[in-house]
C-alpha cells in the first residue's frame, strides 16, 4: 500500500479532459491543473511542441491505479512476441554491419 506522503506523477481520472496528463501533473506539482493547461497551450502555439509534449507523457505516465504505463505495457508485450525479437536482431545486424562497413571503409 502507498504512503500518503509519497509523490507520484500520474494520469488522474477527475478532472481529466483528454487523457489526465495536466490534472495528475497539477495535483503532482501542487498547483491548478489549468496552469499546466495553459503552459501547454503556449508550447503548442509556438511551434507545436506542446502536441509532442502531451503524447509523450500520455504514453509514459502511468494512469492512477496502473502498475506500468502504455509504454511499458507495450514494450514488455513487444519482448514476448517471437515477430518483435526476430526484426529487432535483424535490425540490430543491420546496424552492426553498417557500422562494420563504415569503420572499414576509413
Amino acid at each position: 500500500m502507498e504512503k500518503s506522503n509519497d509523490k507520484q506523477l500520474r494520469r488522474t481520472r477527475d478532472g481529466r479532459m483528454i487523457a489526465g496528463v495536466c490534472s495528475g501533473a497539477g495535483r503532482f506539482l501542487g498547483v491548478d491543473p489549468n496552469i499546466v493547461r495553459l503552459a501547454l497551450a503556449v508550447f503548442c502555439l509556438f511551434g507545436g511542441a506542446g502536441v509532442a509534449a502531451y503524447a509523450i507523457a500520455w504514453v509514459l505516465i502511468p494512469e492512477e491505479g496502473a502498475s506500468k504505463s502504455i509504454a511499458e505495457d507495450l514494450f514488455q508485450k513487444g519482448k514476448e512476441n517471437p515477430k518483435v525479437q526476430e526484426v529487432v536482431q535483424d535490425v540490430t545486424q543491420k546496424t552492426k554491419d553498417t557500422v562494420n562497413k563504415a569503420r572499414t571503409s576509413k
